[in-house]
C-alpha cells in the first residue's frame, strides 16, 4: 500500500485475538445487551431523489459548511482553503439574498501577501468551522491558516458572534503551547463555557476553557485521530498531484446535547466516541487516557458531520454520496445515495424536518494541490428527512 504523505503511514495490522480472548469478548457484549452492537449501515437508501431537491447555488463560491437559524436565516461558510477569496461567511436572508457576515469588515479579502505578524483583530482570516450552541451563540474558529501547504498567518483563535446583533462579542485566542509545529485546527463544538477543538494538522484534542482562555491538548497522535486510512472518493484514494495520499487527521467533531461525551474523527479515519469527564478528571492515569477512546461506528470517508438536539449524528459520506444518520441508540440509517452529492461537506439542521447540504466538489477545488475544475455552479440542497423513527 502506498505511503501517505507528508507524514503519515497506515498502521498495522494487529495480531488476532486468542480464541478463548474473543469469546470472553463476545460474551462480555451480549452480557450488555444489544445496545453494545452497533449495527451496519443498511445498503439501501430510505428515500428517492424527489427528497433532495436544489436549494441555492453560487458560481463564485464554495461553501463547506451551513447553519441554519431559527429565525429563518442561514450562515454559509466559504473558507479560503477552498480557494475561495473575499468573504468567508455569508448571511442567506429567507427572501434569498446573501451578504458577507457579521458585517462586511470582517469578511473583507486580506493580501495573501501579509506578513504572519499582521493583527487581524476584525478580519477572518481562515474560517475553519462554525457551530450554534443551546443558547443561541454561534462560534467560529478562526485556524489562521488559509491554506493547508503554506504557513500560518495568523494565531488561531474562537470568534463568538451574536446572530441577533450580527456582531462578534468575544475573541478567545487559543494558546500558542497547545500547538505543535505543524499544527492546522479544524472543526469545533461548544458546551456551555468549554469548546472542543481537533487539530487536524497534528492528531489531538484542544479543551479551551472559554471563560478564561486556557487551552490544553489531550490525545495527542492517538491512532484515533490521526490519518492512518486514506480518503475514498468515487474515483478511488485522494491523492496530491505529486502523487501521494492525501492526509488530514482529526477535523470533524460535534458535542453532545448534555455535553457529556464528544465524538471525532478524521476524514478518512473512524467515527469515535470520548466522555468529556476524562478531560476534567485529575485522577486518570495516562493508560486510562488513551483507552478512553471508544471507536463508535466504521464511517466511510465523511465530508462533515452535525449532531441533533436528541444527540442524532447525520453525515455526509463522500465515498458514495450520501447522507446517513447514527442515533444514540447506535442505530445507523442510509437516508439518501445520490449522484448529485459530490463531495457532500458539513449538513445543517433547521429543526424542521430539513438537512441542508453542499456538494462542495473538495477534489476538484484545487486544495489539496493542482489547478481547480469546479463545475459550476455549487449547489446547496434541501433534504427533506423521514418522518418516521428508525427501527429497533
Amino acid at each position: 500500500m502506498p505511503e501517505i504523505t507528508p507524514r503519515r503511514h497506515f498502521f498495522a495490522r494487529r495480531p488476532a485475538t486468542r480464541r478463548l480472548g474473543a469469546l470472553a469478548m463476545v460474551l462480555a457484549c451480549l452480557a450488555n445487551g444489544p445496545q453494545a452492537w452497533a449495527l451496519h449501515m443498511p445498503k439501501e437508501s430510505e428515500l428517492g431523489p424527489q427528497a433532495l431537491t436544489p436549494f441555492m447555488q453560487s458560481s463564485d463560491h464554495i461553501w463547506d459548511a451551513v447553519l441554519p437559524l431559527p429565525d429563518g436565516r442561514m450562515v454559509l461558510e466559504a473558507p479560503a482553503w477552498l480557494g475561495n477569496t473575499g468573504p468567508q461567511l455569508f448571511i442567506r436572508t429567507p427572501d434569498g439574498a446573501t451578504a458577507p457576515w457579521p458585517a462586511a469588515l470582517w469578511g473583507a479579502a486580506q493580501d495573501s501577501t501579509a506578513p504572519d505578524t499582521a493583527a487581524p483583530t476584525q478580519h477572518i482570516v481562515a474560517a475553519a468551522g462554525l457551530t450554534r450552541t443551546a443558547e443561541g451563540s454561534l462560534w467560529l474558529l478562526d485556524s489562521g491558516v488559509p491554506q493547508r501547504e503554506q504557513p500560518a498567518k495568523a494565531a488561531p483563535r474562537l470568534l463568538e458572534i451574536d446572530p441577533t446583533r450580527n456582531a462578534v462579542v468575544r475573541s478567545v485566542p487559543v494558546q500558542a503551547d497547545a500547538l505543535q509545529p505543524g499544527s492546522i485546527l479544524s472543526g469545533v463544538a461548544v458546551h456551555g463555557h468549554t469548546a472542543y477543538v481537533p487539530d487536524s494538522g497534528v492528531g489531538a484534542i484542544l479543551v479551551v476553557d472559554l471563560q478564561t482562555g486556557v487551552s490544553r491538548r489531550f490525545l495527542d497522535r492517538h491512532p484515533a485521530l490521526v490519518a492512518t486510512r486514506p480518503i475514498m472518493t468515487p474515483q478511488g484514494p485522494l491523492h496530491h498531484p505529486s502523487g501521494g495520499l492525501v492526509a488530514v487527521d482529526a477535523s470533524m467533531i460535534a458535542v453532545s446535547p448534555d455535553g457529556s461525551w464528544i465524538v471525532v474523527q478524521p476524514p478518512g479515519g473512524y467515527l469515535s466516541r470520548i466522555d468529556t469527564a476524562i478531560f476534567t478528571d485529575p485522577h486518570i492515569t495516562p493508560a486510562a487516557f488513551e483507552e478512553s477512546v471508544t471507536q463508535w461506528f466504521k464511517t466511510p470517508s465523511l465530508g462533515g458531520l452535525v449532531i441533533d438536539s436528541d444527540g442524532t449524528l447525520y453525515w455526509s459520506d463522500i465515498t458514495t454520496g450520501s447522507i446517513q444518520s447514527y442515533t444514540t441508540g447506535r442505530i445507523p440509517r442510509r437516508l439518501i445515495t445520490d449522484d448529485r452529492l459530490h463531495w457532500p461537506t458539513t449538513p445543517g439542521l433547521d429543526g424542521k424536518g430539513h438537512l441542508y447540504v453542499t456538494a462542495s466538489q473538495v477534489d476538484r477545488s484545487g486544495a489539496f494541490g493542482g489547478a481547480s475544475s469546479v463545475k459550476w455552479p455549487v449547489t446547496l440542497y434541501q433534504l427533506t428527512l423521514p418522518a418516521t423513527s428508525p427501527a429497533h
